[in-house]
């Protein structure tokens, strides 16, 4: 497993960091988003998001609606289950109502998800409250094909660690 750590001390560092790592996304990506609640998973999708095209105040965090769907180059389904109690609440949806095999995927409160994944590419993001304005961010893949990301964040001496 490979892993790496952020320091998120600002919001102009958040959206750098998701920006950067928006370039290096590619078609099929799962982002798992996991954290407290306030501990910034919506702020850095924003971000993502905006990285890939899509303006910011279109992004909403789909807590009711459980999926987002917005469209730039990409398909980018924005995934939250925090309304989730159980997997089997999912079984009346299709894999493709989840995962964008033909575009992005990024998934708030993923917990409930486990069953839909198998050898796809994920990137978990966990998120960590250091205080208001500082988060630490641990990226974590068992997947080579995120490889460019890391070497460019690491590159971009963002790692603390």
């Amino acid at each position: 497993m490979r892993n790496l750590t952020l320091e998120l001390n600002s919001l102009e560092t958040t959206e750098y960091v998701a920006r950067k790592m928006a370039e290096h996304l590619f078609q099929g990506s799962i982002m798992l988003f996991w954290g407290d609640m306030g501990s910034g998973k919506t702020t850095f999708i924003k971000s993502l998001c905006s990285g890939l095209g899509v303006l910011p105040d279109k992004v909403t965090s789909p807590t009711y609606t459980l999926v987002n769907i917005y469209k730039c180059n990409w398909y980018i389904f924005h995934v939250d289950l925090f309304r989730l109690t159980a997997p089997e609440q999912l079984y009346d949806m299709d894999r493709a109502d989840l995962i964008a095999d033909q575009g992005v995927t990024m998934v708030e409160w993923p917990q409930m998800l486990q069953n839909y994944l198998t050898d796809e590419p994920v990137l978990n993001l966990r998120f960590k409250n250091v205080s208001d304005h500082h988060r630490r961010l641990i990226l974590e893949t068992e997947s080579s094909e995120f490889d460019i990301l890391f070497n460019t964040m690491e590159q971009q001496n963002l790692s603390c660690g």
